[in-house]
């Protein structure tokens, strides 16, 4: 598996870990989960996206 893919599913885990542990305490410190798996995820993308332009 590519590192960007990695990334990418490693995004995706953290902002549903973030979304449901939000849920579930209601404390606003899980947002910061959520915007690291978006912040992790969307460089995966842009990885990917370098890497099949080359």
């Amino acid at each position: 598996m590519q590192r960007g893919t990695a990334e990418i599913f490693l995004g995706i885990g953290l902002i549903i870990l973030g979304i449901l542990a939000l849920k579930l305490t209601d404390l606003n410190y899980w947002w910061l989960a959520i915007t690291l798996g978006s912040m992790v995820g969307a460089k995966g993308g842009i990885s990917l996206a370098q890497r099949a332009r080359v």
